[in-house]
C-alpha cells in the first residue's frame, strides 16, 4: 500500500457500514477484500458462498484455499462476543473448516486467548485466526487494515520440519512437488532474480508468485501424472479481466513468443491463461536446474507482458467502497 497508513486518520468503521449483514458481509465477501485477508494470513482464498446454511443456521462466509479446504470466515462489526464465539465453533464443526477466521472491530482479552487456546489445543491442521478490522482515511479515500491479533504459533501446526507450510496428508509425491519448490526458490536466489516473488512453497502441484494487484498471480505448476510443467497467469473470480485479456490474445502471445491455453468456466471462480511444456520428470533430479530456469525464464516473460495490462484494470486495490 503506497498510503503510509500510519498518517491517516482513523474511521468508525460504524460510518462505513450500518448493518453487518447487510452491509459488512457483502463487502467483506468481494474478492479483492477477501485477498486482503488471504494476504494478512499467508492463505490465498476464493469466496464459495455467503450466508452459507448450516443446519437451520447461516455461517458468513464460506471460502476454500488453494487446497480446495474449507475456510470459515465469521465477522462483526462490534467488539468480539460469546455469541459470535459460538457461532464460529458452530459453523466450523457443521462446514469442517480446517481454517476458522474471526473478523470484528475490537477483540476482548478473553476471546484472544480462546483462540491461542484452541490453536494450542485442537488437532494439526486445524487452524484459528483472530483479525481486527479497522477503516483509515486520507487523500479522499477510505483504506480498510486487517490486524491479525490470534494465529497458529509460528504456524508450527501447519510447517513441516524443513520450515515450509503443508496441505493435507505429506504423500510422497507432495513431499517431492515441495523439494522442487524449495529447489526455484533457491535457483531464483542464486541467479540474484528479485523481480519474481514467489509465495512460500508448499507440499501441492503448484507455486503462486505476486503480479502486482490482488485476485491475480503468476504461477509455476507440476502435473506428475502428465509429465508436464507450465507457467501462467491465475486470475480469481474477475471474468471481465480474463475476457478482456482474451481480446488481446494474438498481441499478448506474440510479445510472449509462445501460445497460451486459456481457459475458465463461468461457473467457476477461477480462469488461467498458461503456457505449457510436456517435459517434465520430478524424478530426475539432475534435470531439476534445467526445469527451474525454464520456468525462471518464462515467468520473467509473463510479468513482462501482463503485469502492466493486469493493473490497468485494477485501480485502488485498498479503498473502501460500500456501493
Amino acid at each position: 500500500m503506497k498510503t503510509q497508513l500510519n498518517t491517516l486518520e482513523n474511521v468508525d468503521i460504524r460510518n462505513i457500514w450500518e448493518n453487518e449483514t447487510n452491509d459488512f458481509t457483502p463487502w467483506l465477501a468481494q474478492s479483492d477484500n477477501i485477498d486482503h485477508i488471504g494476504e494478512a494470513i499467508g492463505i490465498d482464498l476464493t469466496v464459495e458462498e455467503k450466508e452459507k446454511p448450516v443446519g437451520p443456521y447461516r455461517a458468513d462466509i464460506f471460502c476454500k484455499d488453494e487446497g480446495e479446504n474449507p475456510v470459515l470466515i465469521e465477522n462483526q462489526l462490534e467488539s468480539t462476543d460469546h455469541k459470535h464465539l459460538g457461532q464460529l465453533l458452530t459453523y466450523a464443526s457443521g462446514l469442517d473448516a480446517v481454517t476458522i477466521i474471526w473478523v470484528a472491530s475490537e477483540f476482548s482479552d478473553e476471546h484472544r486467548a480462546t483462540l491461542d487456546w484452541l490453536n494450542e489445543h485442537t488437532a494439526q491442521g486445524i487452524n484459528f485466526f483472530g483479525i481486527v478490522i479497522e477503516v483509515k482515511k486520507g487523500n479522499g479515500h477510505h483504506y480498510p487494515v486487517f490486524n491479525v491479533v490470534s494465529q497458529p504459533n509460528n504456524w508450527s501446526k501447519s510447517i513441516n520440519s524443513d520450515g515450509y507450510k503443508t496441505y493435507g496428508k505429506l504423500t510422497e509425491t507432495k513431499k517431492k512437488q515441495q523439494d522442487f519448490w524449495v529447489f526455484l526458490k533457491d535457483r531464483l536466489n542464486e541467479r540474484k532474480i528479485t523481480s519474481i516473488k514467489p509465495h512460500t512453497p508448499k507440499a501441492c502441484h503448484w507455486l503462486n508468485f505476486a503480479i502486482g494487484t490482488t485476485g491475480t498471480c503468476m504461477s509455476a505448476t507440476v502435473d506428475t501424472n502428465r509429465e508436464a510443467m507450465s507457467v501462467g497467469i491465475r486470475i480469481r473470480s474477475d471474468k471481465d479481466l480474463y475476457h478482456r485479456l482474451m481480446q488481446q490474445k494474438q498481441e499478448v502471445e506474440d510479445e510472449f513468443g509462445g501460445s497460451f491455453k486459456w481457459f475458465t468456466k463461468e461457473d467457476k471462480k477461477c480462469s488461467n491463461i498458461r503456457f505449457y511444456n510436456e517435459d517434465f520428470d520430478i524424478d530426475n533430479k539432475i534435470k531439476w536446474k534445467a526445469y527451474a530456469d525454464w520456468m525462471i525464464e518464462n515467468l520473467l516473460k509473463l510479468q513482462k507482458v501482463f503485469s502492466q495490462r493486469v493493473k490497468l484494470h485494477k485501480t485502488n486495490d485498498n479503498e473502501v467502497s460500500i456501493n
